[in-house]
């Protein structure tokens, strides 16, 4: 089974649609994909209705941004967005990321790069990927690592940190609505193993149920370092290509990976 189960669409800041995704995905061999987007869930009934028309499987997911001692992103999967509360909570997160998006756009501003947020916002969740876009359309910037490079990117002048969800509170409201929590991209949190393993321990004890091992990034001693620590934790193993655009992520369909047979039961797919 060749899977992607780490893809951005326009519903937040990837560039193509959800069903442009899904159909892709199956144009290039894959068996399933899960599209993941910042903070929403807004393009899972459209993903799920394409992937039962072509013959394609679809896991329900998104990524949830948190900051503990540093910015930690959960990959929740399989959440019941129609179970009550569910939409009121995923509002609460969503603000809070459109009150970082706000303080990042002023900043923006006092140096002169003058950006219209409300526009923006018409086409879906708005990450720093899409302002990053927006300040190369401008021509502030040559091309979007440039702008995170000088701009956005964390430490930088117009970064800006405001409340998120911490790790924790990330995992429980993946498990409150029946998800299964992955813990994304591990190597981009820059720990030695034994500081890794470390950090891993309450996000496990928390529900953490899963570590994104086979990011596309990860070498095969990475890889394989944690995939060892998700067989010692009893953690499923995904992968994916952090598909979001031509120069953000690898193509879809160039990187999949195929899950084992735990990971497939504990996901269903």
């Amino acid at each position: 089974m060749k899977c992607d189960l780490h893809v951005h669409s326009n519903c937040s800041d990837g560039i193509f649609s959800p069903e442009k995704l899904v159909e892709t995905a199956k144009e290039r061999g894959l068996d399933c994909i899960a599209i993941t987007d910042h903070d929403t869930f807004e393009g899972v009934a459209r993903a799920k209705k394409r992937a039962e028309e072509i013959g394609i499987k679809y896991l329900v997911g998104a990524e949830l941004s948190s900051v503990g001692e540093q910015e930690v992103h959960i990959l929740a999967y399989n959440v019941n967005i129609d179970l009550p509360n569910c939409q009121n909570d995923l509002k609460s997160i969503a603000n809070m990321r459109d009150c970082r998006n706000v303080a990042m756009v002023e900043k923006l501003r006092k140096i002169g790069i003058d950006i219209d947020l409300d526009t923006l916002r018409k086409n879906g969740t708005v990450g720093r990927a899409v302002i990053a876009r927006e300040m190369v359309r401008l021509k502030a910037c040559r091309d979007v690592q440039e702008a995170f490079d000088k701009y956005i990117g964390a430490d930088k002048p117009c970064y800006v940190q405001t409340r998120r969800l911490t790790p924790v509170e990330a995992i429980q409201f993946t498990l409150r609505y029946g998800g299964i929590p992955v813990l994304a991209h591990p190597k981009q949190l820059r720990l030695k193993e034994d500081e890794f393993e470390k950090f891993l321990k309450p996000l496990v004890l928390s529900g953490l149920g899963g570590i994104e091992a086979q990011y596309f990034t990860h070498n095969i001693t990475e890889r394989n370092y944690y995939g060892r620590l998700a067989k010692k934790y009893k953690l499923v193993v995904t992968g994916g290509s952090d598909f979001h655009d031509h120069v953000h992520g690898v193509e879809l369909g160039t990187k999949s990976f195929s899950p084992g047979g735990y990971t497939r039961t504990i996901l269903g797919i």
